[in-house]
């Protein structure tokens, strides 16, 4: 069996579902601000998987920036049908301790197939200066 391709993954407000389990994602973002922290904001990670027929062992974690703090965020067996996809939705209160990039990874088997991130500012200036060209 092949390694799963995630054709998807990414932070977005929510997905809804159409025929034949098709996702409209609504809302992507990479960036949150808040006035101050540590801080919780309610959003879905989504990924949309392609792969043969089968059961596939998944994670998602998130990274702290210079890998200071690693956390499991999700972890299941996924069975992929005869559809050759797989949409997995983790729609929850996510915390955010300290400012900076957040990297999101989703792996099968130990095998990275996606990430993406968010990144966390508590002001105004630190936005600006953190990644211009993120925001």
């Amino acid at each position: 069996m092949k390694t799963p391709v995630a054709n998807m993954f990414v932070t977005c407000e929510y997905v809804t579902m159409g025929m034949g389990e098709r996702p409209t994602v609504v809302d992507v973002f990479n960036n949150i601000r808040f006035s101050e922290l540590p801080g919780t904001h309610n959003f879905t990670l989504f990924a949309r998987l392609l792969a043969e027929p089968g059961t596939y062992p998944i994670t998602i974690k998130a990274e702290r920036e210079g890998g200071e703090k690693i956390i499991d965020v999700f972890s299941a067996n996924i069975t992929v049908g005869e559809s050759h996809a797989h949409n997995i939705l983790v729609k929850e209160d996510f915390s955010f301790d300290q400012p900076g990039r957040y990297t999101f990874s989703i792996a099968s088997d130990g095998e990275l197939l996606g990430e993406t991130y968010l990144a966390i500012t508590n002001s105004v200036s630190q936005a600006e200066q953190a990644h211009p060209d993120e925001s």
